[in-house]
């Protein structure tokens, strides 16, 4: 007999960011619906809107990160999963960091709250530094002298 985990909403979460920090999406699609919702909080960034469907999150979202990131560089720290189980929702705060093609370092801390239902992810709220996301893609000149301190050589 298989033993049940007595939290597995935050199995299935932690199953998402394994994948996502694989590189695996047809993992992390396993484990969202066809429909979910997902939101990067905010206003000051073309990344901050509300994604809705999978195709959505992996082709606009994960998609833009793709093609901002050396491949290969992407790197996720998981930093904590708080389960509130009475509304199937998951808090992760996680580190993510990168380096971008023009050579910059993007660093982010990154809280999700995700809802859970039948073991997949139905909605998610992302909340960043969209002040470090505009740096990084270009979205305003950010680049400050601190700034051209990450870039490399």
């Amino acid at each position: 007999m298989t033993e049940q985990s007595p939290r597995p909403q935050l199995e299935v979460v932690r199953r998402f960011w394994e994948a996502q920090a694989a590189g695996d999406g047809q993992s992390a699609r396993a484990v969202i619906t066809d429909d979910m919702e997902w939101t990067v909080v905010g206003q000051h960034s073309s990344l901050a809107r509300t994604y809705y469907g999978a195709d959505a999150f992996f082709n606009e979202l994960i998609g833009t990160l793709a093609s901002t990131f050396v491949p290969g560089s992407a790197a996720m720290e998981m930093r904590g999963m708080y389960l509130d189980a009475e509304q199937s929702m998951v808090v992760t705060h996680l580190r993510e960091t990168a380096r971008t093609h023009d050579g910059l370092f993007f660093d982010n801390d990154i809280v999700t709250i995700m809802n859970v239902t039948d073991g997949r992810i139905t909605r998610c709220q992302e909340f960043m530094d969209l002040h470090e996301v505009r740096r990084t893609f270009g979205e305003e000149n950010l680049r400050t002298p601190l700034a051209t301190l990450n870039l490399e050589g």
